[in-house]
C-alpha cells in the first residue's frame, strides 16, 4: 500500500520530547509503565547541536539527528528531575516532528489510554534567609499533564509530580513552563 508524505513547514516543525516512565516488573526487568509527551518550538537557543565540519561524514549524515545532537535545555532538564522523584528510572527520547507521518505517529499515541496527573513547581528556598519569609507569598506552578498507558495504569495513577526551581527567577521559570504544550 503507498502513502503520500508530506514535509511539514519550517514553523510547523518541532522537537517531541518523550518522558518514558520506567519501572521494574516482578522479573526485575526495566518497563515502561507510560510515557509523557511534550512540545519544543525550535529558536536560536533551542537548536540542533552543530557538530565541527570534519565530523560530518557519511555516517554523521545517515544516522543524523542522534540523541545527543537534540537540544536540552534547563526546563526539559527540571521536567525530567521532577518528573524522576517518583520515577528514578525515567528516560528522555526526543524526536523531530518532521512531516506528516510523524504527526500521524504521535495523533495515534495520543490516542492511548492515559491518566490525567499534574505538574507542579515551586520556588526552591535553599540558601534563602527563612526568617524573612513569614507572612510572604510566593507563587507555584501547577499545569494538567495526560500519562499515556503502556500496560497497566495502576502505577502512574494519580500521579503529582513536584518539582523545585530556582528562587531569584521562579516566574520567569513558570511562564516559559506554561508555553509548552503537553500532548
Amino acid at each position: 500500500m503507498k502513502t503520500t508524505i508530506s514535509v511539514l513547514s519550517v514553523n510547523e516543525m518541532k522537537i517531541i520530547k518523550q518522558v518514558n516512565l520506567v519501572i521494574q516488573n516482578r522479573n526485575k526487568i526495566d518497563i515502561t509503565a507510560g510515557i509523557i509527551l511534550y512540545e519544543r518550538e525550535f529558536s536560536e537557543t533551542y537548536t540542533f547541536e552543530e557538530k565541527k565540519k570534519d565530523e560530518k561524514d557519511f555516517f554523521h549524515f545517515s544516522t543524523y539527528p542522534k540523541q545527543e545532537d537534540y537540544p536540552n535545555d534547563h526546563l526539559d532538564s527540571l521536567i525530567l528531575e521532577t518528573i524522576k522523584t517518583d520515577f528514578p528510572k525515567a528516560q528522555f527520547k526526543s524526536n523531530l516532528l518532521f512531516s506528516s507521518s510523524d504527526v500521524e505517529h504521535y495523533d495515534n499515541l495520543t490516542k492511548r489510554p492515559f491518566e490525567k496527573a499534574e505538574l507542579n513547581c515551586i520556588p526552591d528556598f535553599s540558601g534563602i534567609d527563612l526568617s524573612r519569609l513569614p507572612t510572604t507569598t510566593f507563587k507555584g506552578f501547577r499545569k494538567e499533564i495526560n500519562i499515556y498507558v503502556d500496560g497497566s495504569s495502576e502505577v502512574i495513577k494519580n500521579r503529582i509530580f513536584k518539582g523545585y526551581c530556582d528562587f531569584r527567577n521562579h516566574e520567569q521559570i513558570y511562564d516559559r513552563l506554561d508555553a509548552i504544550k503537553f500532548l
